[in-house]
């Protein structure tokens, strides 16, 4: 489980905290006490539960609750707050639960126990998000890559979904326009290419990429990910796409169009 909480005092921030890691010691707990750093992270990470503050200086929590909700509608929202009068303000927000400050440990139970959205489970092994930022999981942990090309490389080659792709091909989407010297540029491509399969059989799925001669390809059949899954109409996997995809890359927008058409999301 993924939980963000929201609140401008540190003081409960920590306190939220605390209580959260002895109901769910196995989640991963963010903590942000500045509204705009809370969206950042709600765009960027598909958070199951959010616990906001009501009272906050520089947005009240009702509006940032409306926002996030825009962000993502399936995400978990709960409000905290010292005052109980906000009640009814909260739920026509069509949020999770309203709990009173200090939040005890049976009031989180009840609450993440009741929420309106189910949490999904965490995913075993490898999976890829591609639906927001582009992402690499391994049992739930983030992916790090030795540098940031040869996780664009394994991006276009998810992107590409089985079809294989000519080391010129690689090497434009990579550099775009640079007119590095050609045997460089080779030379620096294949050393983004060995990491990039180093760091697959560190992860123990090396298998997953196949190389042919002057040419590379992902075995999709292999690699749990959302867009795959999306495409393959899969309901959890179709209400996760929210209209964005691969964030980070321009050459993604490509992809967008077909997105939008195959699951119904309109433009």
């Amino acid at each position: 489980m993924n939980i963000l909480i929201v609140d401008d005092e540190r003081t409960a921030l920590k306190d939220l905290e605390r209580a959260l890691r002895k109901v769910v010691p196995e989640a991963k707990v963010d903590m942000s006490d500045e509204v705009d750093a809370a969206l950042s992270l709600c765009r960027e990470y598909a958070y199951d539960v959010v616990f906001l503050d009501i009272r906050m200086p520089e947005k009240d929590g009702l509006s940032l609750a409306a926002e996030m909700k825009q962000i993502r509608p399936m995400m978990n929202i709960v409000m905290v707050t010292a005052y109980p009068q906000y009640a009814l303000d909260a739920m026509k927000l069509y949020v999770s639960d309203y709990i009173l400050k200090p939040a005890m440990t049976e009031d989180l139970k009840k609450t993440l126990a009741n929420l309106r959205n189910p949490v999904r489970q965490q995913q075993k092994g490898l999976y890829v998000r591609c639906f927001g930022n582009f992402e690499v999981f391994w049992n739930g942990e983030t992916v790090r890559f030795s540098r940031a090309k040869v996780k664009e490389l394994f991006a276009y080659l998810i992107d590409r979904k089985g079809s294989t792709s000519t080391n010129a091909e690689l090497r434009a989407i990579l550099w775009k326009d640079d007119v590095t010297d050609d045997q460089k540029q080779r030379k620096y491509f294949a050393q983004i290419v060995y990491e990039l399969r180093q760091k697959l059989e560190e992860l123990g799925c090396g298998d997953i990429l196949a190389q042919s001669r002057d040419s590379y390809a992902l075995i999709p059949e292999k690699i749990p990910c959302d867009y795959y899954m999306a495409m393959d109409r899969n309901a959890d996997a179709m209400l996760r796409y929210e209209g964005e995809y691969m964030n980070q890359y321009e050459w993604a927008v490509n992809r967008l169009g077909i997105l939008n058409k195959e699951l119904n999301h309109g433009v």
